[in-house]
């Protein structure tokens, strides 16, 4: 039998599921912010990196009222939310790709989804080779999984890895398989459950994936 600590963290991990994966997308869309910020020309004027670094601030602000002044965090990343839609139509191209992640990241936040998987799409649609790609995917299929496209949602996270770090693919296989159980495809559920143990088996993913092995096996 599991035991209740264990049902504690499934349950956490499924409401925060968003928020850990979407948690790598931002990261990595900073770091490539901070790389492009030596390539400064490829922006029109300096005038958009300010704009940028402020958006980035404002961010920060709202992280910190997560849970404490809703309304008030909800309208810093509304207004970061117009500032990035204004700059995806006066950038170059350079700041594109952390621009439309950053953009997606903060609609979801919102609860947004159809823009933030819009956003997502559009990021794909444009740079489907682009070093950000699998954690845009991973992004999307979070954002399909909260519409209830769930088949959408398995598209994304199933196949492929996200990165050479096993953790991180282990996730995925967690991801895909809960949302193949909520299309009933039990048996793609336990295959991708079973990647995810297999993958990286001392991950906390792996951990809940074994759980929900042994409750539908």
């Amino acid at each position: 039998m599991i035991n209740e600590s264990t049902v504690r963290i499934l349950k956490t991990l499924d409401k925060y599921k968003i928020f850990i994966g979407i948690g790598v997308g931002v990261a990595i869309a900073l770091g490539v912010g901070g790389s492009l910020l030596v390539k400064g020309k490829t922006l029109k004027s300096e005038t958009a990196w300010q704009s940028i670094w402020k958006i980035q601030n404002d961010l920060s602000t709202a992280n910190r009222q997560r849970g404490q002044d809703e309304k008030t965090r909800n309208e810093i990343l509304t207004s970061a939310a117009n500032t990035l839609e204004y700059m995806k139509e006066n950038t170059s191209a350079g700041v594109m790709p952390w621009l439309l992640l950053q953009l997606g990241n903060i609609y979801f936040d919102l609860k947004n989804y159809d823009g933030a998987i819009d956003e997502y799409n559009d990021f794909l649609g444009r740079y489907g080779s682009h070093p950000m790609t699998p954690v845009v995917k991973q992004s999307l299929g979070y954002a399909y999984e909260e519409k209830g496209r769930f088949q959408d949602a398995v598209k994304q996270f199933d196949g492929g890895s996200l990165s050479n770090d096993n953790s991180l693919s282990a996730q995925k296989g967690w991801d895909a398989g809960r949302c193949y159980e909520k299309l009933g495809q039990t048996d793609d559920a336990i295959r991708t459950y079973t990647s995810a143990v297999e993958i990286s088996p001392d991950s906390i993913w792996a951990t809940m994936a074994q759980y929900r092995l042994s409750v539908i096996q």
